[in-house]
């Protein structure tokens, strides 16, 4: 019989920009149990929570935080070209090899975004069940106008859209939203029909700065570092 919720956390070894930073320690733990322990108090019913790596050091440090680790992700599916889609799928082919058939849904939790917190996790959760919808994506908002993005030609700025005078007051402008990183969670029929964690019908949860805080660079392990110090985080 298929659980409702399928969560996958994915932690390759081969970060070029910042090394290790999957398992580097951020407030006294490794950063992959940031989400591990944000999983565990959001304690959703009817879920199972597996960590997708490549790396036996990370399988043990993800079992330690509480994470089942089932198999270990082929290299090929852990490459700086490899797609979160062809990783989510090895996952359901993992499952469906246990289960016999899919989860109702997947969500997918990035170690990268620390500060996204159980009552996030929850709140997805419920959006999902709730409403007459596919998924639910984490979002940050841009208070930006379209008059007020470029692009680059010829070394001088070209507004993308031009049709409009550009837009300067934060009362003016309707915020884009973008995606944070932080939350995906698709019905898992949609997912494999579509091959995107966007079909058609998708909420957006939006998030603040903090929770959509996403870890790439050594700026942005400062950035997190300055959270937990100033008691932001906990």
């Amino acid at each position: 019989m298929a659980i409702k919720t399928l969560v996958i956390v994915p932690a390759r070894s081969g970060s070029k920009g910042l090394k290790d930073k999957n398992i580097k320690l951020l407030g006294g733990k490794p950063l992959l149990a940031w989400t591990a322990e944000a999983l565990k108090a959001a304690d959703l019913d009817d879920c199972l929570a597996i960590l997708s790596t490549d790396s036996e050091v990370y399988a043990d440090i993800g079992h330690q935080a509480g994470l089942m680790v089932p198999f270990l992700r082929p290299g090929v599916l852990a490459s700086d070209t490899a797609s979160s889609l062809g990783m989510i799928e090895h996952a359901l082919g993992w499952y469906d090899s246990v289960y016999a058939c899919p989860p109702l849904q997947v969500m997918l939790l990035q170690p990268t975004s620390p500060f996204r917190s159980a009552a996030i996790i929850r709140q997805a959760v419920s959006m999902l069940a709730e409403q007459q919808v596919e998924a639910v994506i984490g979002c940050k908002e841009l208070q930006r106008d379209l008059t007020t993005l470029f692009r680059r030609e010829s070394g001088f700025l070209q507004p993308i859209d031009s049709r409009r005078s550009t837009q300067t007051s934060r009362q003016q402008i309707e915020p884009l939203l973008t995606p944070n990183g932080a939350m995906y969670l698709v019905k898992t029929r949609a997912l494999l029909e579509e091959k995107s964690f966007y079909p058609r019908k998708t909420l957006p949860l939006v998030m603040n700065s903090i929770q959509s805080l996403d870890i790439d660079t050594e700026e942005d392990w400062a950035m997190a570092e300055a959270f937990i110090k100033q008691g932001l985080v906990s």
